[in-house]
């Protein structure tokens, strides 16, 4: 038993995938299936019951998992006391993201960390607030930005700045020459909007509730998962949409969709550093975490 097999174990226990644990460990599937096949065969018993759809852990592999996680921890914490002694910051920081920050804010970021600590090297995971929230309970990841606030134990919550959410829309539709509208002008138009566990989604929902008015109320075309499908959909006239100001001012469409402020309906949403509190001990982390809340956030949304 070595801690490739024990890593694949985990990715795959977590992601209930063999695709994507491979995915995250930057490993072929074959070279994951074979990890984990060595691993039942020197345990002389089966842990994942393979799905048509997924893998999920068989009761044995339920009885191991929590001592593979423990001996993946052990080996961290091993290391890092070595890269403490040292006096060393390097290693692999896992972070995960909601779509608009890892597209817009991040890079920058993670350049400049990069910059300072030229040993450390970054694994990014995209998702929806809600699933990337989940994986760092899970222990997939090391610490996350995102833009919901859902409690959980041993989860730290840190506002590190607030986003306004505005009125998408293109440069031919009657609202585009506007400088704001009403919320009434708005509720029979036609929509393209976030998925489920979104972050703006959530964010809107709660801004239109405090209104009167039930986000199911309005008039939507299509469903996207990530704020480039929103605004392209937005650009080729599917309709208009809520999205967050950082990613108009970041113009990825050009001067052909633009941001209006609604008068009557202000939507704004904190951005959070979430962690587990029981891994800020570790050098790397701790130094992340010390860098992301002191970063100029509106120079780097182009403010």
């Amino acid at each position: 038993m070595d801690f490739k097999q024990i890593e694949a174990f985990v990715y795959v226990a977590k992601y209930k995938s063999f695709s994507r644990a491979a995915e995250k460990m930057l490993l072929s599937q074959p070279t994951v299936s074979t990890h984990i096949n060595t691993l039942e065969e020197e345990l002389g018993i089966k842990l994942f019951d393979r799905l048509s759809r997924e893998v999920v852990l068989t009761d044995a592999g339920q009885v191991f998992f929590d001592y593979a996680v423990d001996m993946i921890d052990l080996r961290e914490r091993s290391i890092e006391a070595i890269k403490e002694f040292l006096n060393e910051v390097s290693g692999n920081v896992k972070i995960g993201s909601s779509t608009i920050i890892a597209e817009f804010i991040l890079p920058s970021i993670i350049k400049e960390f990069i910059n300072r600590y030229p040993k450390t090297f970054f694994t990014m995971d995209i998702a929806s607030s809600q699933m990337i929230i989940q994986r760092v309970v899970d222990g997939v990841l090391d610490l996350a930005v995102v833009a919901r606030k859902i409690p959980k134990k041993d989860l730290e919550y840190k506002p590190i700045f607030r986003d306004r959410i505005v009125l998408a829309v293109n440069k031919d539709h009657p609202f585009y020459s506007r400088n704001s509208v009403f919320l009434d002008e708005i509720l029979n138009e036609k929509f393209v909007i976030r998925e489920v566990g979104s972050g703006t989604r959530a964010a809107v929902e709660y801004a239109l509730k405090t209104k009167g008015y039930d986000f199911e109320s309005l008039n939507a075309t299509a469903v996207m998962s990530s704020t480039h499908g929103l605004l392209h959909s937005v650009k080729n006239g599917l309709g208009i949409a809520f999205v967050s100001e950082i990613a108009l001012i970041k113009d990825i469409c050009s001067n052909e969709v633009r941001g209006i402020p609604i008068i009557d309906l202000v939507v704004e949403k904190d951005i959070f550093l979430v962690y587990n509190k029981r891994k800020t001990s570790k050098k790397l982390i701790k130094n992340f975490l010390e860098l992301i809340q002191e970063y100029n956030f509106n120079s780097s949304a182009g403010r």
